[in-house]
């Protein structure tokens, strides 16, 4: 009976850490002022006016993460700035059970200082106060709400995203170090879901209601170029 009872014990403790090991997950969350844009490949979708998912769970193993730096300002006499860094790719390995933070280094917090350091910064990731990896901006293709309002509205004016590209080109460089990409495994309460033309199109036009005269007249050379 006391060996029946060991035997059933060992097994029920073995299932358990089969199961444990099998829905060992990493969490990955994303500090402010920072926007993921692609994961292992896949683009995420981000839109105009909604906020960006600032958690995300991932397999254990190699990832290659890429975002933007992307924060509003708030200037004198209500005039306002978005600041928008090009995309930014770092590949990571990443332990089952962990917690990870991924955030742009050194943010100032001084408007004109951040107008330079749009376009360079620098996307890490994070454990603790611990640096895993990081990785600096190699081109100043930065951007303000307006001059990248092409990228945010996908194909209602024929704008594309470029995150996939940065994204696949860090992937296709790790190729011959091995090493299979998990692929995402999105938060079934965050899931970010694809923004279609017509979605687009309809916060465009709450832009232009919120926007103030100077602003219109903005949008209207930006979209005449």
């Amino acid at each position: 009976m006391n060996k029946q009872y060991l035997w059933a014990a060992a097994a029920l403790t073995a299932g358990v850490l089969a199961t444990t090991q099998t829905f060992a997950q990493v969490t990955l969350n994303v500090a402010d002022n920072t926007v993921v844009t692609a994961i292992n490949g896949q683009e995420v979708k981000n839109g105009l006016l909604s906020k960006p998912q600032t958690t995300y769970k991932l397999e254990p193993g190699k990832h290659v993460i890429t975002a933007k730096y992307n924060r509003l300002y708030e200037l004198r006499g209500d005039n306002h700035d978005v600041l928008r860094s090009s995309n930014i790719s770092v590949p990571v390995e990443l332990a089952d059970n962990q917690t990870y933070m991924l955030d742009m280094l050194g943010q100032p917090e001084d408007y004109n200082a951040a107008k330079e350091y749009v376009k360079q910064p620098t996307l890490a990731v994070l454990q603790g106060k611990q640096i895993i990896a990081s990785q600096k901006a190699t081109t100043s293709s930065s951007s303000s709400i307006f001059s990248g309002l092409g990228n945010a509205l996908g194909g209602v004016f024929g704008g594309s995203s470029k995150a996939v590209e940065a994204n696949q080109q860090t992937i296709n460089a790790l190729g011959q170090s091995g090493g299979a990409i998990p692929a995402i495994n999105q938060p079934s309460n965050q899931s970010v879901t694809a923004v279609s033309s017509s979605d687009s199109l309809d916060q465009f036009m709450q832009l232009w209601l919120r926007a103030t005269p100077a602003e219109r007249d903005k949008i209207r050379q930006w979209v005449q170029k």
